[in-house]
């Protein structure tokens, strides 16, 4: 808990600065362009992509992170597939918002972050299961999914509030191209300032 409180206020802290990038930095080419609609498209396949990845993998450690030693499902070709996730939607975000300083600010934000995470998380995981977990970090790399070790019982338990929570945030993220939709309606009529626009 106090791992995961940690990485949500370094993110807090971090999240005026992309807020302002996010309102305030606009692209130079048309938004009924060609290239908006592949740069909003790419960003789609993105959100779903990272979406999919943290779905799979809250049916197999939801309510169970850190209280046991989850190595079957995606945990069985990466050993943290939900930052993976995690990092898809971020890129995501950058794609669908047509912002590439945000397609930089935001993985340069979330990856040292969940990098640091995930140190903190190992050095806590070794001890508290020692010899077993050492052996699936032998075997199971840190991020690059290895897809040839993929093993998966045919039924897991799940937990229901995990899924609950993983289906608002589904939503969330889901909205965030409205969102975009409606920062450009604000934009062309002048009611928010652009302050700048980077080069296309």
């Amino acid at each position: 808990m106090k791992l995961r409180k940690l990485r949500i206020d370094l993110l807090k802290l971090l999240f005026v600065p992309i807020l302002f990038v996010v309102v305030f930095v606009r692209p130079s080419w048309s938004l009924d362009s060609y290239r908006a609609f592949f740069v909003e498209f790419l960003g789609y396949l993105f959100l779903l992509s990272g979406l999919t990845v943290r779905i799979w993998c809250i049916f197999y450690i939801g309510g169970r992170k850190t209280k046991e030693l989850i190595t079957e499902g995606p945990y069985s070709i990466c050993r943290n597939p939900l930052y993976v996730g995690t990092f898809l939607l971020s890129i995501g975000v950058g794609l669908c918002f047509e912002n590439l300083l945000m397609l930089l600010l935001v993985p340069a934000v979330i990856i040292p972050v969940h990098f640091l995470t995930v140190i903190m998380e190992e050095s806590h995981l070794k001890e508290r299961f020692g010899t077993a977990y050492l052996e699936y970090q032998r075997r199971v790399p840190r991020f690059w999914p290895r897809f040839s070790a993929y093993q998966s019982p045919e039924y897991v338990e799940v937990n229901v509030k995990a899924v609950r929570r993983i289906a608002l945030d589904t939503i969330g993220v889901l909205l965030l191209p409205q969102v975009e939709d409606f920062l450009e309606l604000l934009h062309e009529h002048n009611i928010l300032p652009v302050f700048w626009h980077f080069p296309s």
